[in-house]
């Protein structure tokens, strides 16, 4: 059986809770920011201002674009400290919010990828060429998380495609592990856990009513 990816970017499709972009507060060192994007932009400066000019951001894409200014305190030393950076704000996200947390640990076993064209070093750049370090580091996380009861499995369309639910390929070897696993898995899930994977894996017509 493969190992499962799922792609995320944007906050309003499944499991876009992953993205920093998400609204989900987090508290670090006794200060509340709106967005894990909010505290990592400001990571990036050394003065006062700069950095609560991006805690005052409204949203985070406001956040990140003022990370991007050039004509501000950016410290010298950012790209050694970045990727502790996103892990500090990644562990204080998913430690502050328990549906989160059920979300991330629910993906157990499956390759987490920000999938977007928009960036090479923190996605895969689009093209899976990209280093996707938000979605290591995702589950670098996960890992230290309290572990699911069950691995991450696929539902048998997405694993196979290209073989019709009638066909005997279910009822033995492979075809049938697939579906143990599968159905195994399914019944871990409840609450947001649930949701996200329903609406990442809809489920088609010909494998309906009663896959599970």
């Amino acid at each position: 059986m493969s190992i499962a990816t799922i792609n995320f970017y944007e906050t309003n499709k499944p499991y876009g809770c992953f993205s920093n972009f998400s609204r989900h507060s987090v508290e670090i060192e006794g200060q509340r920011w709106l967005t894990a994007e909010h505290f990592f932009q400001a990571a990036k400066f050394t003065h006062q201002d700069d950095v609560d000019a991006v805690r005052n951001a409204k949203t985070p894409f406001s956040a990140a674009q003022l990370g991007r200014e050039r004509g501000r305190s950016f410290r010298s030393d950012w790209a050694e400290i970045r990727d502790n950076v996103m892990l500090v704000v990644l562990r204080a996200k998913f430690t502050q919010h328990a549906t989160l947390a059920e979300v991330l640990a629910s993906t157990n076993g499956a390759r987490l990828v920000e999938h977007t064209s928009n960036d090479t070093y923190w996605a895969d750049g689009g093209d899976g060429l990209g280093a996707n370090r938000l979605g290591e580091l995702l589950e670098q996380v996960r890992s230290e998380l309290p572990p699911w009861p069950a691995r991450f499995t696929v539902p048998p369309w997405a694993e196979h495609p290209d073989i019709e639910p009638l066909d005997n390929f279910w009822q033995m070897g492979g075809g049938q592990d697939c579906l143990t696993s599968a159905r195994g898995f399914y019944a871990s899930l409840s609450g947001e856990p649930k949701e996200h994977y329903q609406a990442y894996f809809p489920v088609p017509k010909d494998w309906l009513p009663g896959w599970r």
